[in-house]
């Protein structure tokens, strides 16, 4: 699950029904312990709604709006290779060109056209599409091989996957691969093979000389609940990681259910991690947050409660 501040609910409502044809599933208000958990100062109320793809149980979307407080954006003006927080989340796209116009229309853009390309072994179709508050999502349509084992997918997949720009790559890497034991589901470094347009906005006459380092990991080495480090080989703009938390707009972290929270506890207890909140209950919910060495807000949760929006 991805958690996103937004300034309002109601740009979300035609995009999630009309464009991604998804479902409101649940909407509330934010608990104060919930609000805590976040660092929220107590004046602060705010609400949520919770979006899914019908016939998925995994890759949500959490809206969440909060009150009595003032927000700027998480990564304001910024560039596909700024680093810092969260940079977008990753879907799959049935037909990119129709769901781009829908979008535009919308008054979502990009900084570069839809671009095609081959990726490790994949050939896709991408669009990067952001929002007023900065909300960045990468459409993905698959051209070859052909995309297999969604069923689900109607015009826009589940959520499978973040990125994060990161400038140190060792750093991430410590942290996903040593602390928490994800595994490798991908890796890509080069630059382009010839000069022209791409889909991170970089200038056209540059893409065959900065290189872009890419590792996918995730718990189980899917490309599934996957976290995407990308890394600029020769481009380097603002960090964003002091901006990059709540009540700011934009995606403020990436959730997790797992299994034994307090033995994972006990673990990260006993490696040099940021913690941004202590193991505690939160409606019901074990939740714990941590940050990752470039800023970026990661939480863990073991429901302890039968049913509810957190299963």
């Amino acid at each position: 699950e991805v958690v996103v501040s937004v300034s309002s609910f109601e740009q979300y409502e035609m995009f999630f029904n009309e464009v991604a044809e998804w479902e409101l599933t649940d909407k509330g208000e934010l608990s104060r312990a919930q609000l805590d958990a976040w660092s929220q100062e107590k004046s602060v109320t705010g609400e949520y709604q919770l979006y899914q793809n019908p016939g998925t149980m995994r890759g949500f979307v959490r809206l969440v709006k909060f009150d009595g407080v003032e927000q700027a954006l998480m990564r304001p003006d910024s560039q596909s290779w700024d680093t810092g927080g969260v940079f977008d989340i990753n879907v799959r796209v049935k037909d990119i060109e129709a769901v781009a116009k829908k979008m535009r229309r919308l008054g979502w853009q990009a900084r570069a056209p839809i671009s095609e390309f081959e990726f490790g072994p994949y050939k896709v179709r991408e669009w990067l599409a952001y929002n007023s508050d900065g909300l960045v999502i990468a459409m993905i349509e698959r051209l070859e091989p052909q995309l297999q084992g969604w069923p689900a997918l109607k015009s826009l997949s589940r959520s499978f996957n973040s990125t994060q720009i990161v400038a140190d790559m060792e750093k991430g890497l410590w942290f996903f691969e040593e602390v928490l034991g994800f595994k490798r589901y991908l890796e890509h470094n080069a630059a382009s093979e010839k000069e022209g347009p791409n889909v991170l906005g970089l200038p056209h006459n540059l893409t065959d000389d900065i290189a872009r380092e890419v590792i996918i990991l995730s718990p189980d080495g899917s490309n599934e609940g996957s976290i995407e480090l990308l890394r600029f080989d020769g481009a380097t703009g603002h960090d964003y990681s002091q901006r990059a938390a709540f009540p700011n707009l934009g995606i403020g972290l990436t959730r997790f259910p797992v299994n034994n929270i307090a033995g994972l506890e006990a673990h990260l207890k006993n490696r040099k991690v940021e913690w941004l909140f202590p193991l505690s209950r939160v409606d019901g919910t074990s939740v714990m947050i941590v940050r990752t060495p470039e800023g970026a807000a990661i939480e863990f949760y073991e429901s302890n409660t039968a049913g509810g929006s957190n299963d």
